[in-house]
């Protein structure tokens, strides 16, 4: 949650280009203090942090960049014995996915790392909407790529945490580019003790990709999670069914921050792209951006998620 003491915490709620880039400086936000996981937990408080998780995988203070002992302290004082990066995670221009494997004896967070701003490698694999066979369906192969160059290292954290932890839930989780990959990292484990929660994830697969995912929602948690108008969720376009969203439990923070779950109508494709500013869809989505933002960029700032998700908690911090 946002830190009530620090002079700038607030402005990282405003609809500034900053803070759709980047997470908040150094000593603005408190990751991980809403309560912890547990087991039978509302799913409120799993999708709090879920939110923290996906923010944190960026590792960065604004512009700076975490070391490996920032992320490393922030996870042990949330409780995690265990971290792991995944990918390039302290680096410039890295051309892969990224993230961590975190984990204690209850539970275990995968989170992957959304794009970064500074990175045309990001950028690039955002744009390869061309898609490519993934189990049972068709997905964005720009997705496939940045998670196929880290699944060694994925693979390798699972095995070596079910080895002592069998049972333990595993919380796939992601922001936007990041939520991508948690969804293929999802499907492609096919884990009964996983869980998959992302926000402002854009659309991944086809219709029959997305079954997959609603299949495995009968039996375990699969949230998708929106910020009111966030333009990410409506990319690609799901044209002619191209590219579609799952039909899973969708927890929506509608335009005065209210989580309401299952909406009979998300704001659609149309309403979204008619907020956004001139000439926007001829460049990538992160560039040339007006300050302030309109609501349906500063509606994906990671930063917005986390702590409005928070705040929807009774008895929030």
């Amino acid at each position: 949650m946002l830190n009530r003491e620090s002079p700038t915490s607030a402005a990282c709620l405003d609809p500034a280009p900053v803070n759709l880039y980047y997470p908040p400086r150094r000593g603005d936000y408190t990751y991980f203090q809403t309560p912890p996981f547990r087991p039978g937990e509302p799913p409120i408080v799993s999708l709090s942090r879920a939110a923290d998780a996906s923010m944190l995988a960026y590792a960065r203070f604004v512009e700076q960049r975490m070391v490996l002992a920032d992320l490393q302290g922030i996870l042990a004082a949330a409780g995690y014995s265990g971290v792991q990066p995944i990918g390039d995670c302290f680096v410039d221009d890295a051309n892969t996915g990224r993230g961590y494997f975190a984990y204690n004896d209850s539970h275990a967070l995968l989170a992957f790392r959304g794009t970064e701003a500074d990175n045309n490698n990001d950028k690039a694999a955002d744009a390869e909407v061309d898609r490519t066979p993934e189990g049972r369906g068709l997905v964005h192969s720009g997705f496939k790529r940045y998670l196929d160059l880290v699944w060694g290292q994925v693979t390798q954290c699972v095995a070596d945490y079910r080895a002592n932890h069998p049972d333990g839930n595993i919380c796939i989780t992601g922001h936007s580019l990041g939520g991508a990959l948690a969804a293929l990292a999802f499907t492609r484990l096919n884990d009964p003790a996983s869980s998959l929660i992302t926000f402002g994830c854009p659309r991944v697969g086809n219709p029959a990709y997305c079954n997959v995912i609603a299949a495995a929602a009968l039996t375990r948690a699969c949230y998708r999670v929106v910020d009111n108008l966030d333009i990410v969720t409506h990319v690609p376009p799901d044209f002619l069914n191209l590219y579609a969203q799952p039909s899973i439990a969708v927890y929506w923070l509608d335009p005065n921050h209210t989580l309401i779950v299952n909406p009979p109508d998300l704001p659609s494709d149309n309403v979204a792209i008619a907020r956004l500013p001139d000439g926007f869809l001829t460049t990538h989505w992160m560039e040339g951006l007006p300050d302030p933002l309109s609501e349906p960029l500063a509606d994906h700032s990671p930063v917005r998620y986390a702590q409005y998700i928070g705040m929807s908690i009774p008895g929030h911090f």
